[in-house]
């Protein structure tokens, strides 16, 4: 094993503090305290330095210099005592010294030391090198040079097992953080890691092996563990006969440009799997999303479009099972309804566990993922995906009506990923607008119908809300639907003025706009817009509408009519939610004979403009058709923001449709070959 040879002469260099500083991995020090043992070691040995205390018991270690110049001028010699002077420090520069050193303090033991070595180091490369080896001589001579160079720099010698280093320049130490005692007598191999690239390693070995040079780059680290690309150029130097005596090398910190260059390889690697991903998630949404599309569209029940939804989620084949679900209001579970892929399992219900996906789906409107590990044992899901799999729950919704959860499993939760997420929100809104107006078709043709009749007081709609604070009886009478999409509620009040209920408005903290239409001895007619959720809208979003409301105190009654197919939990849970004081009295089934009237109305659907259906129903909810009219035509004008002679033609001109239109409906039927 490479070490650099070291003979300690006298007290001061042989003391024990000196000797542990030695690294052990390099140097090999041998111990004398007089002069002629010293002697006689140089003459049978090679060693690389001496270290000389001046007081010795036979001569002095200035002596002992001379007699070493006479016959080697090169051994590296230094002296390092605690008894010297200016006088003596003079004599040993006077015979060839190569470093004085006085022992003053503990910081001295590391002066002498790293001078030994640097010594003994320079020592060692001037014996190796063939000094009839131009190169090599070239490299003695260029040593200073190469000690300034801004590249780290390496010698190795190639004629000692495992190449060891027998000089790193300062560069070196800057770019490695190891010093020169930490790197001489090791392998170069020290400064790779976890991550250094093998591949590379082995062109490295192999071209060593192959007496040839060599230029990688490398993955090192630094003394502090901190990683850095190295540029590596290795050159063999060889002597006369063309044997490779050492190893030149040449480390440069590229590590800024190859981070670029990674950064710009992994880019467009991540721009071509995004495209690839985008690719991917496009054909999915074509083939998934028209399925399901084409499903909804072509059904006409709801629980066909259940079970086509399903069956078309798994006719892609990325997943493996899918049911659609609805919460029961009696038991509070979500229990499938149709379902696909599920095989012989028995009824798939989940229980309300807020943890579970598919209630948090429920009860948040949001797509929720979750992968098979992160669910308990006990999990329903469980049975119908993989250990590795995974389980997305998907709201259908149209705005606030909630028409259940599609839940999808996946054999791999990888499939289940931002993109998927997207394409399951997208796809959870078509089904939800497909059941909505299925249910809005149903709503138009069906003769039964189910009504709803909630009783309760505080916290509720702005109407009991208004009645509450104002003292009063409010008696709901329509909703007419302004060019903006906002409802205005028109509204019967017994008991108040206006002023007390503005008054009782402004108290509640979305505060509705009350508009003044009529004042009656015991009350007033007026018109809501509420300022905060609208009854009305919420109930429209579910297929439905509002018969009745009457509000008084804490006895509230509302009556609410929903299409007879159409199931009632989402509205009910919808309402109890948004109005705490608000409890479901009763639910029951009731039929009408739309039969006699369905044309009239499908006709004055069509023929009444939206302003002229506006002004009728302002008129008749405002009570102008009676006598004597409680409002005049300018006040309700007024109230809508037209003119009085515009909102008389528009009036004139829907009564006119009405009336026709019922004219032709009870006109009695005549032969059409008695008309002339």
């Amino acid at each position: 094993m490479f070490a650099f040879d070291v003979l300690l002469v006298g007290d001061a260099p042989s003391s024990p503090e000196v000797r542990d500083a030695f690294p052990e991995h390099l140097t090999v020090e041998t111990v004398v305290s007089r002069f002629d043992e010293a002697l006689s070691y140089l003459r049978e040995n090679d060693a690389n330095c001496v270290v000389c205390d001046h007081s010795l018991p036979d001569r002095n270690g200035i002596e002992l210099l001379s007699a070493v110049r006479e016959r080697d001028a090169d051994l590296p010699f230094i002296i390092y005592t605690d008894d010297g002077d200016e006088e003596v420090a003079a004599a040993a520069i006077d015979a060839g010294v190569t470093a004085y050193v006085p022992r003053e303090s503990a910081s001295d033991v590391d002066r002498v030391v790293d001078r030994t070595v640097e010594s003994a180091r320079k020592d060692h490369v001037a014996r190796t090198v063939d000094v009839s080896d131009p190169t090599a001589a070239n490299l003695r001579l260029a040593q200073r040079t190469m000690d300034e160079a801004p590249v780290g720099i390496t010698v190795a010698d190639a004629t000692e097992p495992d190449e060891p280093l027998i000089y790193v320049n300062e560069a070196f130490e800057r770019l490695t953080g190891y010093d020169k005692h930490e790197a001489l007598g090791r392998n170069c191999r020290f400064l790779q890691g976890d991550d250094t690239d093998p591949e590379t390693v082995a062109t490295i070995r192999q071209a060593i092996a192959d007496d040839r040079p060599v230029s990688v780059e490398l993955l090192n680290y630094r003394k502090n563990g901190e990683p850095f690309w190295n540029q590596l150029d290795i050159a063999p130097i060889r002597n006369d006969d063309g044997d490779v005596t050492h190893y030149l090398g040449f480390q440069t910190d590229v590590t800024d440009r190859k981070e670029v260059e990674l950064r710009a390889r992994r880019q467009a690697e991540q721009l071509q799997a995004d495209r690839r991903m985008r690719e991917r998630l496009l054909a999915r949404i074509d083939g998934l999303v028209s399925r399901v599309t084409a499903a909804t569209v072509n059904s006409t029940s709801r629980t066909e479009i259940n079970e086509r939804i399903c069956k078309a989620v798994i006719e892609t084949n990325d997943y493996d099972a899918a049911w659609i679900g609805t919460r029961q209001m009696t038991s509070d579970r979500i229990v499938a309804e149709a379902r696909a892929g599920c095989g012989t399992a028995a009824e798939i219900r989940v229980l309300p566990d807020d943890t579970d996906p598919v209630n948090e789906a429920a009860r948040t409107g949001t797509v929720v993922v979750a992968d098979a590990g992160s669910l308990p044992e006990s999990s329903p899901h469980r049975r119908f995906m993989p250990p590795d799999g995974g389980i997305a729950a998907i709201p259908l919704r149209y705005r606030e009506a909630e028409y259940g959860v599609l839940v999808v499993y996946a054999s791999q939760t990888r499939t289940l990923d931002d993109h998927e997420t997207a394409v399951f929100e997208a796809l959870g809104r078509v089904v939800g607008t497909g059941i909505n107006a299925l249910q809005n078709q149903r709503l138009l043709v069906t003769d039964e119908y189910l009504e709803l009749v909630f009783s309760g007081g505080q916290p509720g709609p702005v109407l009991v809300e208004l009645a509450a604070r104002a003292d009063c009886e409010i008696t709901y009478k329509g909703a007419v639907s302004g060019s903006d999409g906002q409802f205005a509620l028109s509204v019967l009040a017994a008991g108040a003025d206006i002023d007390a209920l503005r008054d009782a408005a402004e108290t509640m903290p979305d505060p509705p706009e009350l508009k003044l239409v009529a004042d009656y001895e015991e009350g007033c007619l007026l018109e809501v817009l509420p300022g905060g959720d609208s009854l009305v809208r919420t109930v429209l979003d579910h297929n439905g509408s509002v018969r009745s409301l009457t509000a008084g105190g804490d006895d509230t009654d509302i009556r609410i009519e929903l299409p007879g197919a159409a199931d009632p939990s989402g509205v009910v849970q919808t309402l109890l939610e948004q109005y705490e004081g608000l409890t479901l009295a009763s639910q029951q089934r009731r039929e009408r004979d739309r039969n006699a009237r369905q044309k009239v109305v499908e006709t004055l659907q069509t023929e009444l403009t939206d302003r002229q259906l506006e002004t009728v129903q302002k008129a008749y909810m405002s009570d102008y058709f009676e006598w004597p009219r409680p409002v005049s035509g300018e006040e309700i004008a007024d109230s809508m923001g037209i003119t009085r002679s515009t909102f008389h033609q528009h009036l004139r001109a829907a009564q006119s449709k009405i009336i026709g239109e019922l004219l032709d409906e009870i006109q009695p039927v005549t032969d059409p070959t008695s008309r002339v």
